[in-house]
């Protein structure tokens, strides 16, 4: 009897945790690396436009891979309008939200409240899908809020947190980031790729993002937008675009496809432990407090890919 033995169910299931897991692994990666890069792109760019220009560079990168790996043909939307525009609505919704939410707080009480990002996440799953916390999901929470608490009240500064208004405005922005990344699933096809997906809804995002933009700069809030900006800027904002926003947009949803969404709003915390790794490069040293904070924030992961190995 010849031909190859299909692979069990269990082996299937431990590809996707291991696939899964090193797709989220490296969409921490990129997002970091984003933290740094950020901080030099607002030396040139405001913060509501460079959402803009990111989500329109990220779109030309996608669209190329997806010409390269599937075909243009596959450039045609696998979904319809109505569904593409409250998808990406909720992904242009995190990008407003977000920096906003970071206008108008100081900086230690906005990481304190992105400490909490998984519980957004499952209150947002919990509101729009109904599902249960899975095992594990409690303690692994319980690690990454105090691993995040030591991070931040830990930092060398010496700021202190007060609420200023925009604390609420980052809580929603991770809500509209959980709902991109459940709708990502569910309204297509199987037979969809994740690709083809992350391009659809980026694409959608920078046509949100333009009007939006437009609006923040007309009521006084965005400065008008630097169209000039040098070589560093440019090469800056090329680098942030293809490998923050495309490739690490790209792997989330992959992550997600494979692993669920549960164990992906943990690994979001981790994105601050990779952001001040990678911010060494360029001479910041961290404090005692932020290296156990995250240690704790990625003890916090492990219990639950822990859990997941065990079932």
């Amino acid at each position: 009897m010849s031909g190859t033995a299909s692979p069990t169910p269990g082996a299937v299931a431990a590809g996707s945790l291991a696939s899964g897991t090193l797709a989220y692994f490296a969409t921490s990666v990129c997002w970091g690396a984003n933290i740094p890069l950020t901080a030099i792109l607002f030396r040139s760019f405001d913060p509501f436009f460079l959402g803009f220009l990111r989500a329109s560079v990220a779109s030309v990168v996608l669209a190329i891979a997806v010409v390269l790996m599937l075909g243009w043909r596959r450039l045609a939307l696998p979904i319809g309008l109505g569904r593409l525009a409250a998808m990406s609505a909720a992904m242009a919704g995190f990008f407003i939200l977000y920096n906003l939410g970071l206008r108008y707080t100081n900086t230690i009480t906005a990481a304190a409240i992105m400490a909490g990002a998984p519980v957004y996440g499952a209150v947002t799953m919990r509101l729009l899908t109904g599902s249960p916390l899975e095992r594990g999901f409690v303690p692994a929470v319980a690690l990454t809020l105090v691993g995040g608490a030591i991070a931040v009240w830990s930092r060398a500064d010496g700021g202190a947190m007060r609420l200023q208004g925009g604390e609420l405005l980052i809580v929603l922005a991770f809500g509209c980031w959980t709902a991109y990344s459940l709708y990502a699933q569910r309204w297509f096809g199987p037979e969809v790729p994740q690709l083809r997906r992350t391009w659809s809804a980026t694409l959608g995002a920078a046509f949100w993002l333009l009007p939006c933009w437009a609006l923040i700069h007309a009521v006084g809030i965005a400065p008008p937008p630097n169209l000039s900006p040098d070589a560093e800027a440019l090469l800056w904002l090329g680098v942030t675009g293809t490998f923050s926003t495309a490739l690490g947009g790209l792997l989330w949803n992959v992550g997600v496809s494979r692993v669920g969404l549960a164990a992906g709003v943990l690994w979001q915390n981790t994105v601050p432990v990779f952001g001040v790794l990678i911010s060494m490069m360029f001479g910041f040293v961290p404090t005692a407090g932020q290296v156990l904070g995250g240690a704790l924030v990625l003890a916090g992961v492990l219990v639950m890919q822990w859990h997941r190995l065990k079932r």
